[in-house]
């Protein structure tokens, strides 16, 4: 009997332990699921800003590295507080399981203005899981709004493996607390098993720059194994009708090139730009718009030949 309950507890060991452990340590985490971006280990960083002011020369600093650490920024933002929610659930145990499914909450923190509850069950090859939120004040029959939802693959280390979510940032705005992000956020795929990868689609995000306005945009990034990136983004102003995309690869130490092309104002243009490593100086600038009209237009300057890639790749994305 000793040794049968001896290998009974190594065979649960080897199938995962517990169904809440395995359904837990599936789900995707905000340090697991990010967009890598342009850096150097000397710990130079950009100037954080997503707009670009100035056209390039070189030797100035890069508006386009800028640009391409920004908008990996504004994506990793927006998931890890939301994400950030799923972890905090998950780190109390669950109010309830059967042997394919677990429930954590309702419930909340001391400063939350909602009560929280996720739902995980087994479906297929992984998890289907849901988080929703009430109002901490609302009756205890009133309904539970799903904001955050998705399907996680587990991988062979914790949070690490393969997915797809979708944030609802507008059905978040219904619930009490502070909310700033507008639209809907799609993460079509992900994975950060090997190299990382992930492809979004985000509808109805508001424009920072210009009051009013809002884009459609869609991201495909992908790590490589040296510890470079390779981003592609595209935006679609729904006000403006405004179209641009940007293709941008760094290689580990920092230094890189994105290609961007667009239309906007009755104008079209491609142009590509290079960097070094930090402090990230523009090494080379081409414009089909050779007047001096920023942030897209200026005379070439500097050579090709300094570019970490060449030559010149232009995104194939287009957002809705």
């Amino acid at each position: 009997m000793r040794k049968f309950l001896v290998l009974s507890f190594v065979a649960a060991i080897a199938c995962g332990g517990s169904f809440k452990d395995r359904s837990r340590e599936a789900l995707p985490s905000k340090d697991t699921v990010a967009m890598g971006s342009p850096s150097s280990s000397s710990g130079a960083t950009s100037m954080g800003n997503d707009q670009i002011t100035q056209n390039s020369t070189a030797g100035q600093h890069s508006a386009f590295f800028d640009l391409t650490v920004g908008v990996s920024a504004t994506f990793n933002v927006g998931a890890a507080v939301m994400l950030g929610i799923v972890e905090s659930v998950t780190n109390s145990e669950p109010t309830s399981c059967t042997q394919t499914s677990c429930t954590w909450g309702p419930g909340h923190g001391p400063f939350d203005y909602n009560d929280y509850k996720l739902v995980v069950s087994e479906a297929g090859d992984g998890y289907d899981w849901a988080l929703s939120g009430r109002d901490i004040h609302a009756a205890a029959t009133a309904e539970f709004t799903v904001f955050l939802s998705g399907h996680a693959v587990p991988g062979p280390q914790k949070h690490h493996g393969s997915g797809n979510f979708t944030v609802d940032f507008d059905a978040a705005a219904t619930l009490p607390g502070p909310h700033d992000a507008t639209g809907k956020m799609v993460v079509t795929a992900y994975s950060n098993v090997g190299p990382a990868h992930l492809d979004v689609t985000y509808t109805g995000a508001k424009d920072s720059q210009h009051a009013g306005q809002f884009n459609n945009i869609v991201y495909s990034y992908a790590n490589n194994n040296t510890g470079g990136g390779d981003l592609q983004f595209a935006v679609h102003n729904t006000t403006s009708q405004d179209n641009f995309s940007v293709h941008s690869r760094w290689k580990n130490d920092g230094q890189g090139r994105a290609d961007v092309q667009g239309q906007g104002g009755g104008n079209s243009v491609q142009l590509s730009e290079c960097w070094g490593a930090a402090p990230f100086l523009v090494s080379y600038f081409n414009s089909s718009i050779t007047l001096n009209f920023p942030p897209f237009g200026g005379p070439v300057s500097g050579i090709e030949s300094a570019c970490a890639y060449a030559p010149a790749d232009f995104s194939s994305k287009t957002a809705p």
